[in-house]
């Protein structure tokens, strides 16, 4: 039962991130995309995929965090990737820690992980540090790029189904603070509790900070502080503590 419980709702999380469309809609006409692996024949493989869509241009291709951080130097603004695809198993830095880096320093800039590995662990290690989304190398060309256009286009946070499946049993059997605790227990200043309201109502860091008058990159920082106070790795989790508090 609780297997089949599992199966439905990563369903239901799969098709609200909406990576299986065969309708996608660029609202950029221009997408600048990179491609971080340590093995040419993953780049090569990855290009391949997306050399048919005119929309894409590759714009840097690194064979490892180390390599992909120090192109990212010498590259303008205008000639940097709008997207990254990043491995995370590499040499000298993996795919965590160059994210974790890229993210802090280029803000504009997002991160879908490809990778072969489909440990929940490293799920959550890699969306903590920035990722923007988690595909699986093996996924299909169309995919990958609903994948890019969902990130860019809507802020959206594209998982690939086994990947979404993995997510949800890892949630069904995660401990994050308590949900009943009152927002005083849980030590959150107001600017986080707002935060935390519109998190749990399902607006995006852009729309966030809007409302708060604040920028996306300052939300960010907040959320951050909220996952670590509340010792949660994911939306959700974050409605289920907000459900509680009644804030929506």
């Amino acid at each position: 039962m609780l297997q089949a419980s599992v199966n439905v709702g990563a369903q239901k999380w799969s098709n609200l991130f909406s990576i299986e469309s065969k309708n996608s809609i660029f609202l950029n006409m221009k997408i600048n995309v990179g491609v971080v692996d340590d093995k040419s024949i993953n780049r090569s493989t990855v290009k391949q995929k997306l050399q048919s869509y005119s929309e894409v241009t590759l714009m840097l291709e690194a064979g490892n965090g180390q390599d992909f951080l120090d192109q990212l130097k010498n590259l303008t603004e205008e000639n940097r990737p709008d997207v990254v695809l990043m491995d995370l198993d590499m040499p000298v830095m993996d795919g965590i820690d160059a994210i974790k880096i890229a993210s802090a320093t280029y803000p504009k800039m997002k991160f879908i992980v490809l990778t072969v590995f489909e440990d929940t662990e490293r799920i959550f290690e890699a969306i903590k540090a920035g990722a923007n989304g988690y595909l699986l190398k093996d996924d299909k060309a169309v995919n990958i790029m609903d994948a890019i256009s969902n990130v860019i286009d809507f802020n959206g946070v594209p998982m690939s189904p086994i990947i979404a499946r993995k997510a949800m049993e890892l949630m069904l059997g995660s401990k994050p603070v308590e949900a009943s605790s009152s927002i005083e227990q849980l030590g959150l200043t107001q600017r986080e509790t707002e935060i935390l309201k519109e998190l749990a109502s399902g607006a995006t860091y852009n729309a966030i900070g809007e409302k708060l008058f604040i920028s996306p990159l300052t939300v960010r920082k907040h959320v951050a502080n909220l996952y670590e106070k509340l010792h949660v790795s994911n939306r959700m989790q974050i409605v289920s503590i907000a459900q509680k508090n009644k804030l929506i």
